[in-house]
């Protein structure tokens, strides 16, 4: 998803002939007038004229009179939001320097093999401050901060949570991963809800048709937290996304747009960048706890001294001496078993039960049998590490706590247009 530099530059006389052809006389005109008031903060026409001229600049758009409302209206909201973004590292205390803010314009534009001095050159040439740019970054850095600091001490990815994915990837080892770009267009009531949302997106649908850089509009218009990164979630497996993205995903072709998704909340527009199929194994290392019986008469003390040995067990390193005291319960250990080598009734019950748990009793032979699951791993091509699942889960409950929390500041927030 790299921005052509050839594309973007051509681009900007266009959106800002655009802007000035078909922008009201008074928009034109008052250039430091008062667009808007949030909170105590106040968006000037100049700053809403800079945002919007930017905008079109960057995509290209042909210069109707419904496009110049989208994207004025989407300036608007991106400005509102950054205003309330930055109010909020004030009251926390956040200060962005000018060094960081640098860095992060840099490292956005020199992915196009541009230097920010060129690129800000050919900004002043049509009439646009590199500051507005500069503005939208400090926001992205001082809003990260604020979530990372609020949510990420509270949130606690548990190993269920990674053996859970972990074995969805497994079982879907065999079916295309995909890189994924997405657009999220939040149907919130200034919008129009569902209605606006769905709008928004086939608007979005006919630029990436003109040959706007999908991550381009990422960035300008889309509510998901990977807007910083143009929209790119990385790779991800099937049946990593909510259902309704999946179901569409699965019948994409390599370098193809999605029609508009709907979910509740919003509506996805998703490129399918690439995809590939990889193979994984999964492996199980595992301590047992047997029970030995003669006849079936004996089977209510087996279950009953293998319940009582799961509630003792504390882990794999201590099993034996854990049920030592528990009347005809042996232990044993398994070491590490492939997946392929067991039998799909005791897969079953193994993926019903987490790292460091007891699972149900079965029956083998002439005993009952537990075991207690010590580590699970998968291998192979494409499967991610424990950590960089820890991390995905992360990010993702990360991304609705800041959708959570910027909705709430909307919510509270007083804001007035002129």
């Amino acid at each position: 998803m790299k921005i052509s530099t050839s594309k973007l530059l051509s681009t900007f006389a266009l959106g800002v002939a655009a802007m000035l052809t078909y922008a009201p006389p008074s928009f034109a005109q008052a250039a430091h007038g008062i667009a808007a008031v949030v909170n105590d903060d106040v968006i000037t026409t100049y700053d809403l004229r800079q945002r919007s001229l930017f905008m079109m600049a960057t995509q290209g758009i042909e210069p109707t009179e419904e496009a110049k409302r989208q994207i004025l209206a989407q300036a608007m909201r991106n400005l509102v939001d950054e205003k309330l973004q930055i109010q909020e590292a004030r009251k926390y205390d956040q200060t962005i320097s000018d060094e960081a803010v640098a860095n992060g314009v840099r490292n956005i534009i020199s992915r196009n093999g541009i230097s920010v001095e060129e690129f800000a050159n050919r900004l002043a040439q049509a009439g646009i401050s590199i500051s507005t740019l500069q503005d939208q970054v400090r926001s992205e850095i001082a809003w990260q901060r604020i979530i990372g600091g609020l949510y990420g001490s509270r949130i606690r990815i548990s190993d269920a949570q990674i053996d859970e994915t972990l074995t969805r990837v497994s079982a879907n080892a065999d079916k295309p991963s995909y890189r994924v770009a997405e657009i999220y267009i939040e149907a919130t009531p200034d919008i129009g809800g569902m209605n606006g949302a769905m709008q928004g997106a086939e608007a979005m649908i006919e630029q990436l048709g003109q040959g706007v850089p999908f991550q381009i509009l990422a960035r300008q218009f889309s509510s998901a937290p990977s807007s910083a990164k143009g929209g790119d979630i990385g790779w991800i497996r099937e049946g990593e996304l909510r259902e309704e993205v999946n179901i569409v995903l699965t019948q994409m072709e390599k370098g193809q747009i999605s029609k508009p998704i709907p979910v509740p909340g919003g509506v996805y527009v998703v490129a399918l960048v690439d995809k590939r199929i990889s193979t994984s194994e999964t492996f199980y290392n595992l301590n047992q706890i047997n029970y030995q019986i003669t006849d079936q008469s004996e089977l209510p003390a087996a279950k009953a001294a293998l319940k009582a040995a799961a509630a003792a067990a504390k882990s794999c390193d201590t099993l034996k001496k854990d049920v030592a005291g528990i009347e005809g319960v042996g232990t044993s250990e398994m070491g590490e078993i492939r997946a392929g080598d067991l039998t799909e009734d005791i897969l079953a019950v193994l993926a019903a039960t987490n790292v460091g748990e007891v699972s149900t009793p079965m029956a083998t032979g002439s005993s009952l049998v537990s075991v207690m699951v010590c580590d699970r791993t998968v291998r192979g091509s494409g499967i991610p590490s424990r950590d960089e699942v820890e991390n995905r889960l992360l990010a993702q409950q990360e991304a609705q706590a800041s959708r959570r929390h910027l909705r709430n500041l909307r919510r509270k927030a007083t804001i007035v247009s002129r």
